[in-house]
C-alpha cells in the first residue's frame, strides 16, 4: 500500500495543487494512494505518530517536503520501516533566507538523507537539494502541469490596452509584494494592482504592506482578493489584466507564471535561476528587483502574444510520478 503525507490540501497553493493532482491521477489509474493530511502545527506530530504506527511495514510513504522538516527526528525509524519518497517543491530552509536557515537546513539534511528517492519540480531545486544532502540519492525532476482550461478557454484574452497588473500567491515575505507596490507608486494613476491569494490580515507582513499602501496613497489602486476556489473566476480576473507580475525572491517553480502564459498573458518576473530555467521561449521580461525603474518599464512595455505555448499536462505529471513510485 502507498501513503501520501501532505499539508491540508484544502488550502490553495502551487504545492498543494501539485499534490492534489498527483493524488487524483494515481487513484484513478489503479494505483491506490492513501492521503494523510496534516493540519495544525500543534496536532501535526501526534497525527503523524498515530498514522505511522498503523501503516504496515514495507509500505511506500511519500512525504511532502513541507511536512518532512518537522519529522527529521524520525528519519532512522522511517527509513528502516518504510520505503520513503520525498516530494520537495522547495526546501523550507530557503523560504526567508537566501543562504538557508542553518537550523532548518540541518533538519532537512537529516530527513532528506533518509529517503530512498526524492522528487522535485525543477533542475534548480535539484541543485539546491543536492547541496543539502549528506549522501548521493536519486533525485527525479517532475515539473508541474497546466490545466486544459487555460488553453480551451472559449474567448482568448482581448488585445486592447488595459492597465491592470495581476499577481497571485500567498501574501508572505518571499513573494516580495512590497516591490510590486513600490513600482506602482511610479506608474500613471490609471494603473492598478490586483493581488489574489491567502492572506493573514493580522500578520506583520500584511500590516507592513498596508502601511506602505497608505504611505504612498495607493488604496484606490490596489485590491487584495482572498484565495479563489473556482478556476473559471480566477481566469476571468487574469483576462482583465494587462500583465502578470511575479517578483518573488525564491520559488521552487512558479506554477502561476506558466498558467498565465498559457492563457496568453505577458510575464514580468524576477531574475532568479528557476525562472531562467522554466520560462525560456515565453513572452516574459526578467527584472532586477533593485531597479524599480526597470520594473516599471518592463510592465508598461509588455504586450500580449497570439502564440500560445503548450505545457506538460497533469496526466503527464501523474504518469511520471507513477513510474518513480514503481520504478
Amino acid at each position: 500500500m502507498n501513503y501520501f503525507i501532505t499539508p491540508d490540501l484544502t488550502t490553495i497553493s502551487g504545492g498543494n495543487k501539485y499534490d492534489l493532482k498527483v493524488l487524483q491521477y494515481l487513484n484513478s489509474h489503479r494505483c491506490k494512494l492513501i492521503n494523510i493530511p496534516v493540519t495544525q502545527t500543534r496536532m501535526r506530530l501526534e497525527k503523524i505518530f498515530f498514522n505511522l504506527n498503523i501503516i504496515p511495514n514495507k509500505s511506500t510513504i511519500i512525504i511532502d517536503g513541507l511536512i518532512a522538516s518537522h519529522i527529521n527526528h524520525l528519519s532512522k525509524i522511517l527509513s528502516k520501516k518504510f520505503k520513503v519518497i520525498l516530494l520537495i517543491h522547495h526546501p523550507v530552509s530557503y523560504e526567508n533566507n537566501q543562504y538557508g536557515d542553518i537550523f532548518i537546513k540541518l533538519k532537512e539534511k537529516q530527513i532528506f538523507s533518509a529517503a530512498s528517492k526524492i522528487i522535485t519540480v525543477s533542475k534548480t531545486m535539484k541543485r539546491v537539494i543536492k547541496k543539502i544532502l549528506n549522501k548521493n540519492i536519486d533525485i527525479k525532476v517532475i515539473s508541474p502541469g497546466v490545466d486544459n482550461i487555460f488553453y480551451n478557454n472559449d474567448e482568448s484574452i482581448p488585445t486592447q490596452q488595459k492597465y491592470n497588473i495581476i499577481t497571485t500567491g500567498s501574501v508572505i515575505p518571499r513573494k516580495n509584494l512590497e516591490t510590486s507596490i513600490e513600482a506602482l507608486k511610479y506608474m500613471d494613476d490609471k494603473w492598478t494592482l490586483t493581488i489574489i491569494g491567502k492572506n493573514d490580515q493580522k500578520s506583520s507582513y500584511f500590516l507592513y504592506l498596508t502601511s506602505l499602501i497608505d504611505k504612498y496613497g495607493l488604496n484606490s489602486r490596489i485590491k487584495f482578493i482572498e484565495c479563489i476556489q473556482d478556476i473559471n473566476i480566477l481566469i476571468d480576473y487574469l483576462k482583465k489584466a494587462n500583465v502578470y507580475l511575479c517578483l518573488s525572491r525564491y520559488e521552487g517553480y512558479g506554477m502561476a507564471n506558466i498558467e498565465s502564459s498559457a492563457l496568453g498573458l505577458p510575464l514580468v518576473v524576477s531574475d532568479i535561476p528557476v525562472f531562467r530555467e522554466n520560462l525560456v521561449g515565453l513572452n516574459r521580461k526578467y527584472v532586477n528587483l533593485n531597479n524599480i525603474k526597470s520594473i516599471v518599464s518592463a510592465i508598461t512595455e509588455s504586450s500580449y502574444t497570439k502564440k500560445r505555448t503548450k505545457f506538460k499536462t497533469w496526466k503527464d505529471v501523474g504518469h511520471s510520478f507513477k513510474k518513480v513510485l514503481y520504478g
